[in-house]
């Protein structure tokens, strides 16, 4: 409770700043010109989340036994292929994107002005891959700092963009400092994770360790010491590819079918009801590293508890925060983006908060399969939602345009917790050490 309160004091100053940034944003590019930005912003991000390997998944999952037993030698080597796995992810992702972006500019849905653009903010996805950083910030329970470098991205953007009113506001403007944004939070977590190893006298033989990490997974000797680390990378990075399908795909798609004003709307909803649910779904990022010691104390009972307790907290905020949004929605929509705007965002607005909702109904759900070793159930229920999702997002939007996004999301997002609420029933009558 004490590191959701320090992320929710991170999340009271980042929240008014990222809706400043889209109001000063739309209001000096226009709605057009903002979508274009977010197109390219979402492909360089669905790329990312592509080849990101969760490592921080990892980092908590097998490094918080050899760290909490002094075993500095072991931690090290996870730390060590934890960010292995974020350099191959971001070099590879990088390659990914400029190799789609110059073939599929068409098929992108991306206009000729930024096509050249486009191609130069794939950079950024480099700047993407900082799981082991976070991963070692919530291992240490630094919560503080993960609060502060969360609100280091959406300054970099509000001073960049307020910057622009001197003269100089135009795509490529507000592109750069998006991706100037990306470096400075990638800069900032490292700086910090960095810093608190070193406080912890966990630098003094990493570097040995790192150089070693090739070696050890090329002759298996690495994966004969930590059994299931693999798999484990592998299923969660396949489960982040999956939960695409309500991240950034929908910008992708509007975008390409309906054009850039759309795509902007839709970002501009999106980032409002992710925004507007964030003090629930904060609950997820601090319940991982609880879940993982109940686990490896074999607490299951208070770990089941904390499961319903999570739930029925995430979900009565979001329940909350939809209520008040019913209301206060059309005002402060059309404050940021003018009545038209509010007209075409405010209804995918309250769709996509709904499906948020839902969502943080069922926050627990997931990392508790995780948890216990059921990461195969928990890409199984993703696979399902994702076959059922974006065939219907497609077709949605291809015959209602912008208001076809959110009922397809609610569906899927539906779909997606009863198929992980029926998988941990099943798991908790399930012999321990059975897969459900």
């Amino acid at each position: 409770m004490s590191n959701l309160g320090v992320l929710l004091g991170g999340r009271a100053v980042n929240a008014p700043l990222s809706l400043v940034h889209i109001w000063m944003a739309t209001h000096l590019l226009g709605s057009y010109s903002f979508g274009l930005v977010a197109m390219m912003y979402a492909f360089a991000r669905t790329m990312g989340d592509i080849v990101d390997f969760q490592s921080w998944q990892t980092v908590l999952h097998f490094g918080l036994r050899p760290l909490t037993q002094g075993d500095r030698r072991s931690f090290q080597k996870i730390v060590s292929f934890s960010l292995l796995l974020d350099s191959f992810g971001g070099l590879l992702g990088f390659a990914g994107g400029v190799l789609i972006s110059l073939l599929a500019m068409n098929f992108l849905g991306w206009p000729p002005q930024i096509h050249v653009i486009g191609v130069i903010y794939c950079v950024s996805i480099l700047f993407m891959a900082s799981a082991t950083a976070t991963g070692l910030l919530r291992v240490f329970d630094r919560y503080d700092l993960l609060a502060v470098q969360g609100t280091v991205a959406t300054i970099v953007r509000v001073v960049g963009t307020a910057s622009m009113a001197l003269g100089w506001a135009s795509v490529a403007a507000l592109a750069s400092v998006w991706i100037a944004a990306e470096i400075a939070a990638w800069g900032t977590l490292f700086f910090m994770a960095t810093r608190e190893m070193y406080r912890r006298d966990l630098i003094r033989g990493l570097f040995q360790e790192m150089r070693g990490i090739v070696p050890d997974i090329l002759n298996g000797q690495f994966f004969r010491t930590y059994p299931g680390i693999w798999r484990f990378a592998l299923n969660t990075n396949l489960n982040s590819t999956l939960a695409l399908a309500f991240g950034h795909i929908g910008t992708l798609v509007v975008g390409a079918f309906v054009g850039p004003t759309s795509a902007g709307y839709y970002r501009i909803a999106s980032q409002i009801a992710a925004g507007i649910a964030k003090p629930a779904t904060l609950i997820q990022t601090t319940v991982y590293p609880e879940m993982a010691r109940l686990w490896r104390d074999r607490a299951m009972n208070r770990l089941y508890r904390l499961t319903g307790q999570i739930a029925l907290m995430a979900g009565g905020i979001g329940t909350a925060l939809l209520l008040l949004t019913v209301f206060a929605g059309q005002p402060l929509l059309q404050l940021y983006i003018g009545h038209k705007g509010a007209t075409e965002a405010l209804p995918v607005t309250l769709w996509l908060l709904a499906a948020e909702v839902v969502t943080v109904w069922g926050l627990p759900l997931e990392p508790l399969l995780f948890t216990t070793n059921r990461s195969g159930a928990a890409i199984g229920a993703r696979i399902l939602e994702c076959l059922f999702f974006l065939p219907a997002l497609v077709m949605m939007v291809r015959h209602y345009g912008l208001s076809g996004v959110g009922p397809a999301t609610l569906c899927g997002v539906t779909l997606l917790i009863t198929i992980q609420l029926v998988l941990v029933l099943r798991t908790t009558r399930a012999p321990e050490g059975v897969a459900a």
